[in-house]
């Protein structure tokens, strides 16, 4: 794949920067947050140019609004995937940032396959393969269809599944696939910023694994399975997060403090509540690439935006969550996540 130069990017940088202002950035979340009812949040969603989407008649009321909640933030993150491919010079650059909805819906059709049900309610639409022809692909065994670590992976979480009957196998196999797909495209596209966000998003989602399997005090089953689940290729060792496991919770953020992600280690709390860790790594997440992005023209500005409308979407369900919860608006401050702009 030929490496663009930014000033290639010049006319795609203006696109996304105009595109930037439909985001719910710090502002308008503050907006949502104070808002006193879900209703209320969808007509100040309907302000910024979200469309609840419509859904049939037949669907219980409370179910009817919570499918047409999800089914506008899911339009929401497809327009935005595909309006930020047609203004690039090469689409084929980006599309490493729809491999997670790819990974997403071959684990879901698997599962569903092995059930003997339907996955197609579970599927994303933003994948590189489109939503409606997965299922299909699956049962004839055409995976080369799929990213080439996601396709090889494919039998791989089928025999596990087979072996051992956990679904775990599943999503460990294809995660893991995931994120060498992800990491080899964006080492393909040459740009250092994209490939730092990726490795950055590796060591995250292991530090996070790390946490959860420690937490459950499952001892050497723990330590084994937290082999097999960690993510290859970011900038701490499999060694680094193993040791840490073997000598406890307390060692682990001693670790961590003179790496790169000691600000987690900063979390109050004792222990440190899983919630709180999980929000402080998003907030480390975006902190990293609002850096990157932080440029006239480049990959990295169209590259944030697509991950800034991510978040976008997930403070926007987060928000409609606590509402119908009847949270109040100082938990719910804690909870959303820091915005792209």
């Amino acid at each position: 794949m030929k490496k663009l130069q930014p000033t290639e990017y010049m006319y795609a940088s203006a696109r996304i920067r105009s595109l930037e202002n439909r985001l719910v950035g710090r502002e308008r979340m503050e907006i949502l947050i104070e808002s006193r009812t879900p209703d209320e949040v969808m007509e100040r969603l309907a302000e910024y140019g979200y469309t609840p989407a419509e859904t049939d008649g037949a669907t219980p009321v409370g179910e009817a609004v919570s499918a047409s909640r999800e089914a506008m933030l899911l339009a929401v993150l497809k327009e935005a995937f595909d309006e930020a491919e047609a203004a690039v010079p090469d689409a084929a650059l980006f599309r490493y940032l729809r491999y997670p909805y790819d990974c997403n819906n071959i684990k879901a059709a698997v599962k569903c396959g092995i059930r003997g049900i339907p996955a197609a309610d579970l599927l994303f639409d933003f994948g590189t393969v489109p939503a409606d022809r997965v299922e299909e692909l699956l049962r004839e065994g055409k995976y080369d269809a799929f990213p080439p670590a996601m396709a090889a992976a494919i039998p791989v979480a089928k025999d596990a599944f087979d072996r051992t009957g956990d679904p775990r196998r599943i999503d460990t196999a294809l995660d893991k696939a995931c994120y060498v797909d992800m990491l080899t495209a964006a080492e393909n596209t040459g740009d250092e910023a994209l490939i730092s966000w990726v490795k950055a998003k590796i060591d995250l989602t292991n530090i996070l694994t790390t946490l959860r399997i420690l937490r459950m005090g499952m001892g050497s089953v723990g330590e084994a399975f937290l082999g097999e689940a960690l993510l290859n290729g970011g900038t701490l060792s499999d060694r680094f997060f193993t040791e840490a496991y073997a000598e406890g919770e307390a060692r682990f953020w001693e670790a961590l403090s003179p790496t790169a992600y000691y600000r987690l280690a900063q979390v109050e709390g004792d222990p440190r509540p899983l919630s709180a860790v999980e929000k402080a790594c998003d907030d480390l997440y975006m902190s990293l690439v609002r850096e990157g992005a932080r440029i006239p023209f480049g990959a990295p500005v169209v590259g944030g935006y697509l991950i800034g409308c991510e978040t976008s979407v997930k403070n926007i369900r987060i928000i409609l969550a606590a509402k119908d919860a009847g949270l109040d608006n100082t938990v719910l401050r804690e909870r959303v996540r820091v915005s792209y702009v």
